[in-house]
């Protein structure tokens, strides 16, 4: 299992929905070279969200060509069901959603069993909640939406920072080694207002790492700038 460094402040993740699907050996070869610390593999099942996008197979091509980190996010209403297979797959971290069906605790316990890192996944419209605490001790990083899986393009929620703070103020208060990490519309106007609210991990995707004029490596560049400034 390849794990995301441990050592570094700030990391970026690339989303893979938003990347160049007709190219896509050397849309990683550009993005790795730029310097990302991971992959962000969106699953949107139809029903967790009105749409589908990605699964099986390109996971499984990602994996055969690069040794670089991949989360997959199960944004889907049953992740117990897809587990076991995305793990073999290659995933080296899965993201479950606290809104999904079942036993939440259990299905992110599943996820360390199948030999993948858990990682918990919070909607847009989902604050903080006390009962969140006993899950965010068992992730690596809690993942703050703020805009709604499988849909490039989307303007970040405004309740987006408030929920980011709250999140952030609960992992501080219990003391605990979990990163945050914002997802949605992050790019070089948003990452400061991210940064400073408490996120830690950055999800590139159309309007920033993979925004068109520039190469992925200016524009991770950028990205790193803005939220350094920040800091």
């Amino acid at each position: 299992m390849r794990k995301v460094t441990t050592e570094k402040k700030l990391l970026v993740a690339a989303s893979v929905s938003c990347m160049d699907m007709m190219h896509m050996q050397k849309c990683m070869e550009e993005t790795e070279a730029a310097g990302i610390d991971f992959y962000h593999y969106d699953i949107v099942d139809g029903t967790f969200n009105t749409c589908f996008i990605l699964g099986q197979t390109l996971l499984e091509s990602m994996r055969a060509r690069t040794e670089m980190p991949i989360e997959v996010h199960l944004a889907v209403e049953e992740p117990m069901k897809f587990i076991e297979q995305y793990a073999r797959l290659g995933a080296d971290y899965i993201g479950v959603h606290y809104e999904s069906k079942g036993d939440i605790a259990a299905t992110l316990d599943a996820v360390l069993a199948a030999g993948a890192t858990p990682t918990l996944q919070l909607r847009a419209e989902t604050a903080f909640k006390e009962d969140m605490m006993p899950l965010f001790e068992k992730v690596a990083w809690v993942n703050k939406l703020t805009v709604n899986p499988g849909y490039s393009g989307q303007t970040m929620q405004p309740q987006a920072l408030e929920h980011i703070r709250g999140i952030r103020d609960a992992i501080e208060r219990a003391g605990l080694a979990v990163r945050l990490q914002a997802d949605g519309n992050i790019k070089e106007e948003t990452i400061p207002l991210v940064v400073r609210a408490g996120a830690d991990i950055l999800t590139g995707g159309t309007s920033g790492l993979f925004a068109r004029g520039n190469t992925v490596a200016q524009n991770i560049t950028k990205m790193r700038e803005a939220a350094q400034a920040a800091l």
